[in-house]
C-alpha cells in the first residue's frame, strides 16, 4: 500500500517499512539536552534503506500480583498506579480489585509484593490491605491513579488521588451526555500517607466520564489528565470514522488539582484503524522533549472484544501522531498464558530501573464485552511486568546492505554526542555535515561492538561546542546496527 502525507512517501511491508524524505529548505530545530527519539519525523530529513521496527515491552512471564485475598473476588487489575518512592526506598501499588475497592501493595525490589494489614478497612473483623471501598466514598466508582506529589506545600495533600464518580439515577443540569440519567465526572481525593484518603470533590470535572489517566507535568507546572470522552454522531468533526460507543480521549489541566480546565478533545480512532476500533485511554508521560502516550486500543466487534497498546508521540502534549509501524507496545497474551485477553496500564511514568523501564499492567483470561462467543476464560485477572532497555521504543536499522538517517538542520547546544544503538554485530557511522552536506573533517567516527543506551561518540574534531549556533546535520549510516536514539550534552 502506498500513502502519501505532507513530509514523507511512506511505503509499507509486513513487517517493517522504509521511508524517504524529501530535501527542502528547513530552519534549523534548536536541541535541549533530552533524548532525542524518532518516533516521530521531526528530527529526520532523509531516510534510505532504513527499517523502522516498534520493539514490544518484554513480558516477566508470570504475574508479580495475584488475588489471593477474600475480598479481593479473584481481580486484581492496574486501575491505578504503580511507582518507587525514592524517601520510603519502597516500590508502592495502588490497585482496582473486584467490587471496585481500592488495594494497597508495597515491594523492596519491585517483583515480590505484600500486602500489608491497614486496619483501614476490615472484613470480618480482621485487617485487609483495602485503602477504599467503593460504596464508602462519596461517588467513587472507579480508580484512575495516585500521585506523590514532591512539589505540594500541604502535608496532608501529599497523595493525590483521581477516579471517576457516578451519581445513578441523576437528573439535572449535570447530566451525562453519554451516560442519560447519571452523572459522572472526575473526583479528586487527598492523603498525607497514600493509605488514609479524604474526598475533596466528587465531580471537579464533568468532562470525563470514565476510564482516565494523569500526570504532574513539572514543564508546565501543572496536573495533565487524558480521559474518556466519546464522539457521538451529532458531535463527530469527521476526522475519525466512529464505530460502538465512539470511545475517545479529552485533555484537561489544573494548577491546583480542584480547579481544572475545560476537556479539550485531542485523540480518537483513525481511518486507517480496523472497523470496530475504539481509543479506550491512554496514558501520557513526559519524555525525549515531548510526550510518549501509549495508546489502549479496544477492538470492539461482537467477534472480537480486544484490548491493547500502541505507541504514539506528541510535541506539545494535544497533537499525538500513532507510531509506525502500528503494532502493539504491549500486546494480549498468546494462548496458554495469564495475560491472554484484555490488557490495561495505569498511570505513567514507567518505574526507572537503572538503564530500564519498567511498565507494570494488567491482564485478563476473558475479554471485553460485547463479545458472545465461546472464546472467553473465567473472570480472573493479574498484574505483570514488562521492560525495554531505556529509550529503546522503536529502532531505525539496517542489515548488512546498510543503511542512511539525515537529519534536518540541528543546532547543538553541548559539547558531547551520545548515541542510544546496538552496534554488538555490526558497525554505526556518524558523520557531522555543513550546510551543504559535506562531512566536516575530523568529524566522522565509527562505533562497533557496543550495545548502551549512552554511548559516547569520541570525534578527532574535538568537542561539539564548536557548532555553538552553526547548524548542522548528523548522518547515521548503519551496518546490521540499531539506531534508537542520541542526545547532546553539555
Amino acid at each position: 500500500m502506498l500513502k502519501t502525507i505532507a513530509i514523507a512517501t511512506i511505503i509499507f511491508s509486513t513487517f517493517s517499512h522504509t521511508i524517504t524524505f524529501a530535501k527542502g529548505t528547513t530552519m534549523p530545530i534548536q536541541l535541549s539536552s533530552d533524548e532525542q527519539l524518532f518516533l516521530d519525523d521531526t528530527l529526520i530529513e532523509r531516510a534510505e534503506n532504513i527499517t523502522r521496527r516498534v520493539n514490544p515491552a518484554q513480558k516477566l512471564g508470570a504475574p508479580i500480583l495475584r488475588a489471593d485475598r477474600p475480598w479481593e473476588g479473584g481481580l486484581a487489575l492496574l486501575f491505578g498506579t504503580a511507582m518507587f518512592d525514592s524517601s520510603d526506598a519502597l516500590y508502592k501499588m495502588w490497585y482496582y480489585c473486584d467490587g471496585g475497592h481500592v488495594a494497597y501493595a508495597v515491594s523492596k525490589d519491585g517483583l515480590h509484593w505484600e500486602k500489608p494489614e491497614l486496619g483501614v478497612i476490615s472484613r470480618d473483623g480482621q485487617p485487609t490491605n483495602l485503602v477504599i471501598e467503593r460504596s464508602s466514598f462519596g461517588h467513587f466508582y472507579e480508580l484512575f491513579g495516585v500521585l506523590k506529589d514532591e512539589a505540594e506545600p500541604d502535608a496532608a495533600r501529599r497523595y493525590k488521588m483521581a477516579f471517576v464518580s457516578i451519581q445513578r439515577e441523576y437528573s439535572g443540569e449535570h447530566e451525562g451526555t453519554h451516560h442519560r440519567t447519571q452523572r459522572r465526572g472526575l473526583g479528586v481525593a487527598a492523603s498525607p500517607d497514600g493509605i488514609h484518603w479524604t474526598l475533596e470533590n466528587d465531580f471537579a470535572s464533568d468532562d470525563i466520564c470514565d476510564i482516565s489517566r494523569f500526570f504532574r507535568d513539572e514543564r508546565q507546572q501543572r496536573y495533565v489528565l487524558y480521559g474518556r470522552t466519546k464522539l457521538m454522531p451529532e458531535n463527530n468533526d469527521g476526522r475519525w470514522r466512529l464505530w460502538g460507543w465512539g470511545r475517545a480521549v479529552t485533555r484537561l489541566e489544573s494548577r491546583d488539582f480542584l480547579n481544572w480546565s475545560t476537556g479539550e478533545l485531542v485523540y480518537a480512532a483513525e481511518a486507517f484503524d480496523p472497523e470496530g476500533t475504539e481509543i479506550y485511554s491512554m496514558s501520557v508521560f513526559p519524555y525525549a522533549g515531548g510526550y510518549v502516550g501509549l495508546v489502549q486500543l479496544f477492538y470492539g466487534l461482537p467477534t472480537q472484544g480486544n484490548l491493547d497498546f500502541q505507541l504514539s508521540f506528541s510535541r506539545d502534549g494535544r497533537q499525538f501522531t500513532r507510531v509506525l509501524p502500528r503494532e502493539p507496545f504491549i500486546p494480549e497474551g498468546k494462548i496458554g498464558d495469564w495475560d491472554r485477553f484484555n490488557i490495561s496500564l495505569g498511570n505513567m511514568p514507567p518505574v526507572v530501573v537503572g538503564d530500564e523501564f519498567w511498565f507494570y499492567y494488567s491482564g485478563r483470561t476473558y475479554r471485553h464485552g460485547p463479545y458472545k462467543g465461546k472464546d472467553s476464560g473465567e473472570k480472573t485477572g493479574a498484574i505483570g511486568l514488562a521492560k525495554i532497555k531505556r529509550g529503546r521504543f522503536l529502532s531505525l536499522e539496517a542489515s548488512f546492505d546498510s543503511g542512511r538517517v539525515v537529519t534536518k538542520p540541528l543546532l547543538l547546544s553541548g559539547s558531547k554526542l551520545l548515541v542510544n544503538a546496538n552496534t554488538a554485530f555490526g558497525t554505526l557511522q556518524v558523520e557531522v555535515l555543513d550546510q551543504t552536506g559535506n562531512t566536516l573533517p575530523g568529524w566522522r567516527t565509527r562505533i562497533q561492538k557496543s550495545d548502551g543506551v549512552d554511548i559516547p561518540v569520541i570525534f578527532d574534531g574535538g568537542s561539539l561546542e564548536q557548532f555553538a549556533g552553526q547548524p548542522v546535520r548528523l548522518r547515521f549510516t548503519l551496518i546490521n546496527a540499531q539506531l534508537y536514539g542520541f542526545r547532546v550534552q553539555p
